[in-house]
Formats: C-alpha cells, sequence, structure tokens
C-alpha cells in the first residue's frame, strides 16, 4: 500500500470519527412559520445550536463530542410550549417528520437511540399524570428551600413523589432493562433523581453499561454524587490552600476564613443550574451566617465584566473570588472539579467534610454541626 493510498485512508479514518461525534438532525414538518428561528438547547451541556425554518424544513449539525444528554428544540422565540418538544440527543441521525401542528404526533426516525426515545415516550412518559399539579408542587417546593424550611420540603416531596409514582416505576423498569442505552440517562436525571434515595441512585449508576456511564448526563451525575475520582479522594482530608483575586483585584485566600465552617462554590455566570440554586443558597447564608458559617464562591468565569454582572444580578452577599481562566482555572483543578456547580464544606480546622454540599443537604448537615 502506497503512502498516498495510507493518508487517503488516515483521513477517511479522521473523517468519520469525527462525524460519529456530532449530531445531524433533520426535521421536516407541514405548516411550520416560515424564516422562524430554531433553538436546540442543552440545560445540562449549556449549548445552543440553531437554525432557520424553510419551506417547513430545518437542519442542525451539533458537536457530541461530550456524550449524549437531554435537549429542548424549540422554534420561535416566544417560549410557547407547544411549539417545543425534550427529547434525549447524542451523536447520529435523528429525523423527525410530521404534519403538523408543530411536533404533535410527529414521527421520529434514525440511529438506535432514536428508537428508545420513542419506547421511552410510549412506555414510560405516557404515565406521567398531575402535571399542573407537579408543576405547582414544584413552585412550593422551591419557596421552601428558599425559607430553608426542611419540615415543608419533606411534605411536598411526599406529594409530588405520590403523583409521579407511576411513571418512576416505569421509567426504573426501562433503565434496568436497558442499562447500556443512552437514553437511560434521560431517566435517572430527570426522573428517577427526583423520587430515589441518594444510595440508590449511586447503585443506578453505577449498575449502568459502558455507552450509558459515557453520556454528558452520566458523567455529570457520577461527578455530582461520586465527586469523580479526584473530588472523592478529598474527603475527610485538609482542604488544598488556594489564593484567588476578589472583585476588587485583591487576593483572598481559603486561610482567611479559617475558624468557620465554609463552603467553598465553584459556579460560573453562564452556568444555568448555579444560578438556580443561588436563592436556596443565600437563604441558607443568611440563617447561618452569625453562628460560624459562610462562603467563598471561586467562579470558572473568564471576562470580569460577565462575572460582576451576574454576582450583581444574583445579590450575592458573601465572599467571591476568581482566577479568571476559566475552565483552565487551577484552582478548580486542585479541587478536581470537572463540572459545576461544584460545592465543598470545609470545616474549621480545614478539613473537607462533605462534597457536594447544596440545597437541602446543606442544610442538614449545617444543623448538625452548628448546633
Amino acid at each position: 500500500m502506497n503512502k498516498g493510498m495510507l493518508l487517503g485512508l488516515a483521513l477517511c479514518t479522521a473523517f468519520t470519527a469525527n462525524a460519529q461525534k456530532r449530531l445531524q438532525l433533520d426535521v421536516k414538518i407541514k405548516g411550520l412559520p416560515q424564516g422562524d428561528t430554531v433553538f436546540l438547547w442543552g440545560p445540562l451541556t449549556n449549548t445552543i445550536d440553531t437554525a432557520y425554518v424553510k419551506n417547513d424544513h430545518f437542519s442542525i449539525d451539533a458537536d457530541m463530542s461530550g456524550g449524549g444528554s437531554t435537549y429542548i428544540l424549540q422554534i420561535g422565540t416566544n417560549g410557547k410550549q407547544e411549539q417545543g418538544t425534550f427529547l434525549y440527543l447524542e451523536a447520529g441521525k435523528v429525523n423527525i417528520t410530521g404534519n403538523g401542528p408543530f411536533f404533535e404526533n410527529a414521527t421520529y426516525t434514525g440511529s438506535p437511540f432514536v428508537a428508545d426515545w420513542v419506547d421511552i415516550k410510549k412506555n414510560v412518559l405516557s404515565k406521567e399524570t398531575g402535571a399542573a399539579e407537579i408543576e405547582a408542587l414544584q413552585a412550593k417546593l422551591d419557596n421552601a428551600a428558599k425559607l430553608g424550611d426542611q419540615d415543608a420540603q419533606v411534605q411536598i416531596r411526599t406529594e409530588m413523589n405520590k403523583l409521579m409514582q407511576p411513571a418512576s416505576e416505569a421509567a426504573l423498569d426501562w433503565v434496568k432493562k436497558h442499562p447500556n442505552a443512552g437514553a437511560s440517562s434521560f431517566l435517572i436525571n430527570a426522573m428517577l433523581s427526583q423520587t430515589l434515595d441518594k444510595n440508590d441512585i449511586k447503585d443506578l449508576l453505577t449498575s449502568l453499561g459502558p455507552d450509558a456511564k459515557n453520556t454528558f448526563t452520566i458523567k455529570k451525575m457520577m461527578t455530582q454524587y461520586f465527586g469523580g475520582s479526584a473530588m472523592a479522594n478529598l474527603i475527610n482530608k485538609q482542604a488544598p490552600a488556594i489564593t484567588v483575586n476578589d472583585t476588587d483585584g485583591k487576593p483572598i485566600s481559603l486561610a482567611d476564613f479559617k475558624g468557620k465552617y465554609v463552603l467553598l462554590d465553584f459556579w460560573a455566570s453562564w452556568c444555568k443550574p448555579c444560578r438556580e440554586a443561588i436563592p436556596a443558597l443565600s437563604a441558607t447564608y443568611n440563617k447561618y451566617k452569625d453562628k460560624g458559617f459562610t462562603i467563598l464562591s471561586v467562579s470558572l468565569d473568564d471576562k470580569k465584566d460577565k462575572w460582576m454582572q451576574a454576582i450583581a444580578e444574583e445579590k450575592m452577599p458573601w465572599a467571591q473570588g476568581s482566577d479568571l481562566k476559566g475552565g483552565g482555572s487551577p484552582v478548580a483543578a486542585k479541587y478536581g472539579v470537572a463540572a459545576i456547580p461544584a460545592a465543598f464544606l470545609i470545616s474549621p480546622d480545614g478539613n473537607i467534610i462533605e462534597i457536594g454540599a447544596v440545597g437541602e443537604r446543606l442544610e442538614k448537615k449545617l444543623s448538625e454541626v452548628l448546633k
């Protein structure tokens, strides 16, 4: 085989490997608004791809090198629910066809994972009932979390679980029958994480096959539940020393807070889950700030104006710092942070006593140590 043939084969292999990491989404539905913008948004991946409707058709070619995840496909900018749909996507081909309106009764075909998603819609999501009641309870739960009312949170979650039980049981059954399916990640993250306890979720995550574990969603959940190998090794050990600059450009270090319980909180202005967690974090801060607790939020932003704007918008009164090096932050690397939000609760003597301490879990831990 000559060098030219070898080079051609190498290029072909490279292009094939690259294509396998991309999504080719093709949609043709009668009556789609001509010229409307289409958004493919990944709530977990924090990515947005766009296209435009032309002659009832649009297509999107998206990078999926990070693995499969849940996406929202929305037509137009008015945010109307009937003009969008959510679905699990990974590298491969997806064809959606229909007679409208929008995605109602549409047909989904393509790569093998598409058949899995169709099966989930038919045999799991169809069992969801009381959507309006669940939404109302979720609003109450968010408010209870802001107020730090643990009793109310437990009661509301119990009511939600009763409504979600039929679909949750179907979801668990589907995952157990399809442990290597990427689409299982959707069910675990969106449904089962709401109804199963932490240890059951851990068992479920470890039982998954390699394809499911390689999805973006499951990799993120593994970090949240297990901390990742680098993070997990830090538990009950001395917190690595760090120094960052505050909003005025002055150095601020973890050692400055010795003698208090400190939540070291990694976040960023562009991280939607991070910002959604701030109201509950603010309530916890206000509740315990005079009892020996504080927060040091370290941003993984790389632009100071975006960082400062987010702090102002979210009204975060506690200590803020950043090295403005984005995802390449050496401070984040010291703590093995692979995804955000990531939080470490540090004791007054400087030991990491909890990883992933947020929401109810943080409240519970602080109520134990700050009696």
